[in-house]
């Protein structure tokens, strides 16, 4: 090792400091600089002056009422802390508790037992409206804590759930920031954009008429359907997408409808969510986390007035919202059906039911589509100047009746009706403001579906206006009413184009394909519209699916009857 020198130190015993140019400067050893620091009476080197003592004391005064109440109304100044006693009231700057391995994380997009047994993690009916409770429910679910009261006029305009879907971490690399704004500009002649079935997977029923004749008068009280499975399975873990990756050597881009149409909203959106997007061998897979952001519905997250974050136990807090309003659309796609039309059954069984227990299925589609997106002949890139193929597995719930019209089935949701705009009274006689309130409040779950409805090739969208029989009672709603508008038109009227969509797919698309191989989080800033790329590590997000591993295979193990662990014999 190199040996220290230590640097040569002026003296100057008239004053403090450097001395005066042109007087003669005499180097000094180490010890007689520190013999001569101890002639002035400093006790304590490294603290010369405090400025966080009388200011720590100011703010215990202030919490406790003594503190200074405006000009000439205080008790004099504060005294600082006593020598020998600062080390007691001693504070980091930032004393924030360091995030463990699995704090802000998800489960891994790995694949397991292609998709089997994943999909009842998106059954919502055993969420908030259920007996038993998911445990990631109320994991991570730290909601920020207003101080003090604050009156609409004040929250007014500001999001009230700023909670991060994924805290970052600081080996992370940010890539890119875009503002969602610009996302507006991107376009693409969507007549060149060529849509191919592949697959069609599960069951069509059909839409029974009965429930377009539906008032506020005559509303009808919401089913329950705790007994079927639903299933929202992410790509990587679809037994059907990875593969038609590795077969087909034109497929570029592999994702869902869901992940899409978060992209294609995210303009519209308020709240944190994320996207994993995994580049290998110049291909892409559009991932989302199990249990995040992505699987639920928000509540007027786009209202003037959302709902409050403060308590999270509340039932009108956003997350209790979400698993609300996901549990309702999942009961309505099964109670407006029609069962006394047969079902169509589709080329495949459905990709992700259990061989044990065959029949506890939702009814309803997967259908996965080929999707070819124009190239641009002006790019400077080779791969911008060619068409991409991106497989994306869709779903339609049902067909019309009488024809082959399919459906894309939804519903809105009121949780705290108001006495001068409620549906049960206005939704009547003011169908238009009712909707148009709706499209103010709930912006961005109306893009997804919209979204959702076009990668589908679902002619039609039905919304249904679900209402609480009680305020204050979460499980029990009523319908009343449905209202039925082509897909096309609604689009138009919400402002969503189909050139402007497949542009932000295809540009986040090309954006990724420029850099290395990797994984990619795009991440939404909750209190900005920007989005945000980060290069992640390849094991991340892989702490919480290692623990859930860990978990099954102990409920796996069998034990005896003294209660110990019997060993398994190989076969």
């Amino acid at each position: 090792m190199v040996d220290f020198v230590l640097p040569q130190v002026s003296s100057y015993i008239d004053g403090w400091g450097p001395p005066p140019q042109g007087e003669l400067e005499t180097p000094l050893g180490i010890g007689d600089f520190v013999e001569h620091l101890e002639k002035f009476p400093v006790t304590r080197i490294g603290r010369v002056c405090d400025f966080t003592a009388s200011g720590q004391r100011y703010q215990e005064e202030r919490r406790k009422g003594k503190g200074f109440k405006g000009a000439g109304k205080g008790k004099g100044p504060v005294q600082a802390l006593q020598p020998g006693k600062d080390e007691e009231g001693f504070s980091l700057v930032d004393s924030r508790p360091v995030p463990g391995k699995s704090t802000g994380r998800g489960r891994s997009s790995g694949m397991k037992g292609k998709g089997k047994s994943k999909g009842i993690q998106a059954n919502y009916q055993e969420g908030i409206l259920g007996q038993k409770q998911k445990p990631y429910y109320q994991a991570n679910q730290n909601q920020a804590k207003g101080k003090g009261k604050k009156t609409t006029a004040t929250r007014r305009g500001m999001p009230s759930f700023k909670e991060w879907s994924v805290q970052t971490r600081p080996e992370w690399t940010l890539m890119r920031e875009i503002m969602l704004t610009s996302l507006a500009k991107l376009q693409i002649d969507s007549k060149n954009v060529d849509f191919e079935d592949v697959i069609w997977a599960g069951t069509l029923p059909t839409y029974s008429k009965m429930f377009d004749r539906v008032t506020a008068k005559t509303e009808r009280p919401m089913k329950r359907f705790e007994d079927l499975n639903f299933f929202n399975v992410t790509t990587s873990d679809d037994p059907v997408l990875p593969e038609l990756l590795q077969n087909d050597d034109t497929v570029t881009v592999i994702a869902t409808d869901h992940v899409l149409a978060c992209l294609v909203a995210a303009a519209r959106s308020v709240y944190s969510w994320d996207i994993v997007v995994s580049k290998v061998a110049n291909k892409l897979i559009f991932d989302k986390r199990d249990g995040s952001q992505i699987d639920f519905l928000t509540v007027n997250e786009t209202a003037q007035d959302p709902p409050n974050a403060d308590d999270k136990e509340s039932i009108n807090g956003p997350v209790k919202l979400g698993q609300e309003a996901s549990c309702i659309n999942q009961n309505f796609s099964q109670m407006v059906l029609d069962p006394e039309e047969p079902v169509e059954e589709m080329q495949h069984p459905n990709p992700f039911e259990d061989e044990e227990n065959p029949g506890c299925v939702a009814s309803g589609a997967y259908r996965y589509r080929k999707i070819t997106l124009p190239g641009n002949p002006k790019a400077t890139s080779e791969f911008e100047q060619n068409a991409v193929k991106l497989v994306v597995r869709t779903e339609v719930n049902c067909k019309l009746p009488g024809s082959t019209e399919l459906a894309s089935v939804k519903v809105m949701h009121e949780y705290e009706p108001k006495p001068n705009y409620n549906w049960r009274s206005h939704l009547e006689s003011q169908r238009g403001a009712c909707l148009a309130t709706e499209l103010k409040n709930n912006a961005f779950k109306l893009g997804r579906w919209t979204a959702q409805a076009i990668l589908a090739g679902c002619d039609t969208i039905k919304i249904g206006y679900v209402s609480r029989q009680n305020p204050k009672d979460p499980w029990c709603h009523s319908l009343l009413g449905v209202q039925t508008y082509t897909t096309s038109s609604f689009a138009e009227q919400i402002g969503l184009t189909r050139n402007n969509m497949f542009g932000i797919i295809r540009n986040i698309v090309d954006l990724i394909m420029s850099w290395e191989d990797g994984k990619y989080l795009l991440l939404k800033d909750p209190t900005k519209s920007v989005l945000r790329i980060h290069e992640v590590p390849w094991d991340t997000f892989q702490d919480d699916e290692d623990d859930e591993e860990a978990e099954e295979e102990e409920e796996e193990q069998e034990l005896d009857e003294d209660g110990n662990v019997v060993p398994h014999q190989a076969s």
